[in-house]
């Protein structure tokens, strides 16, 4: 891994149990890496394993197999205690403002816990800091007095973010953070994001489905379909030149501010057939090509590899079969023989 890397997961794959044997393949085989200081994007439809993904890096469930470093270090490997003290480095933002604290805690109580749990600190030190984190993150500091049904959406997923950088992490997943609240206060806890991370030089894998809001935060996007990575540029590169029809199908969709974009858009609509298969019996060969207009016969057959098309921008298609494989075709050819 290279100096400039937080995070690398290699051919990361999660199943879950299901009836009579068969299993659920949320993620197989997935390969990335996040940089430090940046923001990675992962979009997809739901299901598709992104938060899957999130929670694999934290830990809160166990891969069924590949490999994760964090920091030149294998996670996988570590035993309780060492996860345990690595975990102030690594916090979670959750989706549901409403479902993620705790009804019968007051908000002092909330934020102050990891750093019960983690620092030596008194009574007052403690209080102090938690009056630091509500106005970092624009609350004021009585409000730690008060119980999280009083605030609105917005203002509790603002009080997640002080939980999630009360131990100052380097590393957070950002479990779909905007997409419960409404589009006003959406682009202000974006805006927040940005700034704690400038400030803090904090790294962000931030999961969404709304593409908008991944372009205006991503450093880098990954684009999702059915358990595997279709794409991976940086994220102009995504918007202005997607390389997957799925991506192109996905941007095809958001809507256009401009009546004139927007018609031209619905013109040249990417069209998809049918429902996302299950993953308890995904497609063989390309996952994609039982809804892809442009598949061809060899889709149904040949499983692509993630190449890299141009420089840093990659695609699993058979489209685009110039390049050089992803370490995750390595990594499979090197445990098959």
């Amino acid at each position: 891994m290279g100096q400039s890397e937080l995070i690398e997961i290699r051919d990361l794959t999660k199943h879950f149990p299901a009836s009579r044997g068969a299993v659920v393949r949320a993620v197989d085989g997935v390969t990335f890496s996040i940089r430090r200081g940046e923001t990675l994007g992962l979009v997809g439809e739901s299901g598709c394993g992104k938060t899957t993904i999130g929670r694999c890096l934290l830990r809160l469930i166990e891969p069924t197999s590949g490999a994760i470093s964090f920091d030149n270090r294998d996670l996988l490997a570590l035993g309780r205690g060492e996860l345990r003290r690595l975990r102030r480095r690594m916090q979670i933002i959750f989706q549901d403002p409403y479902s993620s604290l705790n009804p019968r805690m007051k908000v002092g109580a909330i934020i102050g816990e990891p750093l019960s749990i983690h620092e030596s600190l008194t009574r007052q030190q403690r209080r102090d800091r938690v009056a630091e984190l509500l106005t970092l993150v624009g609350l004021a500091p009585d409000y730690a007095n008060r119980y999280p049904h009083e605030f609105s959406g917005g203002q509790r997923q603002r009080i997640g973010i002080a939980r999630a950088i009360a131990l100052k992490p380097d590393f957070i997943v950002a479990d779909e953070p905007v997409s419960a609240l409404d589009v006003s206060v959406q682009a202000q806890i974006v805006n927040l994001m940005q700034d704690l991370q400038s400030q803090f030089g904090l790294t962000y894998l931030f999961i969404s489905h709304g593409l908008a809001v991944v372009e205006h935060i991503s450093t880098r996007v990954g684009v999702m379909y059915l358990g595997k990575l279709v794409e991976l540029a940086p994220a102009a590169e995504i918007y202005s030149n997607p390389l997957h029809p799925y991506t192109q199908a996905l941007l095809a969709a958001s809507p256009a501010p401009d009546p004139d974009a927007a018609r031209a858009q619905k013109a040249a609509r990417v069209r998809l057939a049918g429902d996302a298969p299950t993953p308890l019996n995904p497609p063989s060969g390309c996952r994609f090509h039982t809804r892809c207009p442009a598949a061809i016969e060899a889709c149904r057959k040949e499983e692509p590899p993630l190449v890299e098309v141009s420089p840093g921008h990659w695609a699993a298609c058979l489209l685009h079969p110039a390049g050089v494989e992803s370490p995750a075709a390595t990594v499979r050819s090197s445990n098959n023989t």
